[in-house]
């Protein structure tokens, strides 16, 4: 069999952290862009159309990479020819936390966004 086949449950639990720590990055720069433009008086967040297609972008990836992650954690995490488990556990818990955490930023986005037409 290959090095890396993803049939083989301890490259799924190494697959499932990187990915799963991979996901952290767009979520960071989602982060950066919404609260960028939010305005603490008014508790609104102002964008533009460029500003809307990076959130929308990076929340698709974010959301993406964290499933992918967390999905073979789960299937790797309790069987017996893994022989690293806590990769798996890292990377089911770390994409668990990164898609919360993506969907509440972008119900964040959604709910007290204001769009900004430039004149």
């Amino acid at each position: 069999m290959a090095k890396f086949s993803l049939r083989r449950y301890d490259t799924q639990a190494r697959f499932s952290m990187v990915v799963s720590l991979l996901s952290v990055v767009p979520l960071l720069g989602m982060a950066w862009v919404i609260l960028q433009q939010f305005d603490m008086s008014e508790l609104l967040i102002y964008y533009g159309k460029n500003r809307k297609i990076a959130v929308y972008a990076s929340t698709l990836v974010t959301l993406g990479l964290s499933v992918v992650g967390f999905g073979f954690g789960l299937n790797s995490a309790g069987q017996r020819r893994n022989d690293k488990p806590q990769l798996s556990w890292i990377g089911f818990f770390v994409g668990a936390c990164v898609f919360c955490l993506a969907i509440i930023l972008f119900a964040l986005f959604r709910f007290r966004g204001e769009s900004v037409i430039p004149a």
